[in-house]
């Protein structure tokens, strides 16, 4: 739970090992918790513990964690010297400063807006301010203060929507791109990733934890949108005639937004403490995976599921080729790319669009909007409908990529792993 092990295979995980260990033991996964039953036969008595772990991620202590994890499965290691072992593991600094992560934030930013939001390259510079803010506001300031951890995305988004309108509506909205400006910004806010895996629970069949998720990923969803929403009304009126734009005129040619593809998974690889030697692999298998998915979504422009599916069946193919052949983690291979795949973008666009409907409402700005093709503004429509409409959709691409991620796991290892858990999703 604490470095990004993939949640709808805990309770086997920890099953195989109460085998191999000779333990009865039950097991109950909850998010941000595992409920322990240990049952004694001869007394019929039962221990329950309850083990409390802030969800995170971290590709370096993962791959170790791991390691050790199939020591104590083969045999080669006692429980004692596993649990010496995890002890200095965690008790093992950062690989990366907090503040170098702020920057790397930005530049994660830059790199994500070219081939997810066709941006250009006069928005980067900005992108990267924005992207430097939100990582100061996460890692900095909500770390060290538990009240404003709880309005930390509402207000990132606020601040975030507000100066990307203000240098949007200059030049009048020809200088800069409003709609890169504002979904770069936030990118690293976007909960794509929460909702992989709680479609991934779901489909495993874990109900408890992948249905409190999947509840708390749209809740999530609509408090990203509330916040774009005051930021764009807040500077409507301070601006007659404000930035419009949900996309790009002139976007930069998609051929050189893949350039920017391997950047990207090597910032998110910094950001989540992934080891030099597993970034090649990563950034190989990310790189191949959205290719694929560009190339299917071209020829299935109006079903971004199944270029999705097949993004992550790519994805999902070589990782656990190269787990099986290689003998290396594929769980903390595919979280760079399962970024690269989950179209957080979408639900950044939809809210954005929402955010800018309803802030002309709010301030009587009755200028168009340049909408998107995967949400559309019709005259008259309610508009309070449109973050759930565009939440469902990210739920469903999600599903999708839960699907090709599945079928992977099957065609490599059809079979199963019948020593240790399958350390993929």
């Amino acid at each position: 739970m604490l470095y990004g092990a993939p949640t709808h295979r805990l309770e086997e995980y920890l099953s195989m090992t109460a085998r191999v260990l000779e333990i009865d033991g039950q097991f109950l996964y909850l998010p941000g918790c595992m409920i322990i039953s240990f049952d004694d036969r001869s007394t019929h008595t039962t221990e329950v513990r309850i083990v409390r772990s802030a969800q995170g991620i971290d590709l370096g202590k993962l791959k170790d964690v791991h390691l050790i994890y199939k020591e104590v499965m083969h045999d080669c290691i006692g429980v004692e010297e596993a649990t010496d072992k995890l002890d200095v593991l965690m008790k093992r600094k950062d690989k990366f400063h907090a503040w170098l992560r702020v920057i790397i934030f930005g530049l994660t930013s830059v790199t994500a807006a070219p081939f997810s939001f066709g941006a250009r390259l006069i928005d980067l510079p900005l992108i990267f301010a924005f992207g430097c803010l939100v990582g100061v506001l996460q890692l900095i300031v909500a770390p060290n203060s538990a009240l404003y951890s709880n309005v930390f995305e509402v207000t990132a988004t606020v601040v975030v929507s507000f100066l990307a309108r203000l240098f949007g509506s200059i030049n009048n909205s020809n200088l800069f791109c409003f709609g890169a400006l504002a979904q770069g910004g936030i990118v690293m806010l976007l909960p794509g990733y929460m909702v992989l895996c709680s479609s991934l629970e779901l489909q495993s069949r874990a109900i408890v934890p992948g249905s409190i998720r999947i509840v708390y990923a749209i809740i999530y969803c609509l408090l990203l949108g509330f916040g774009i929403t005051v930021g764009s009304a807040l500077y409507g009126l301070f601006d007659d005639t404000p930035s419009n734009q949900a996309t790009c005129e002139n976007p930069m040619d998609p051929y050189y937004g893949f350039i920017f593809v391997p950047p990207f998974v090597v910032c998110i690889s910094m950001i989540y403490q992934a080891k030099w030697r597993q970034v090649p692999i990563m950034v190989i298998i990310a790189f191949a995976g959205y290719m694929v998915n560009y190339w299917s979504g071209q020829r299935f422009k109006s079903s971004p599921q199944i270029s999705s599916t097949l993004g992550a069946l790519a994805v999902g193919v070589l990782a656990n080729l190269y787990s099986r052949l290689r003998h290396g983690v594929a769980a903390a291979i595919l979280i760079p790319a399962v970024f690269c795949q989950v179209p957080g973008g979408l639900a950044s666009t939809g809210g954005l669009l929402s955010g800018l409907s309803v802030a002309n409402e709010l301030t009587n700005n009755n200028g168009t909007i340049n909408g998107t093709a995967s949400v559309q503004v019709e005259s008259g429509g309610k508009l309070d409908n449109l973050v759930f409409n565009v939440a469902a959709s990210m739920i469903q691409i999600a599903i999708g990529i839960a699907a090709g991620l599945f079928m992977s796991a099957l065609i490599i290892y059809p079979l199963g792993k019948r020593r240790s858990g399958l350390f993929s999703f």
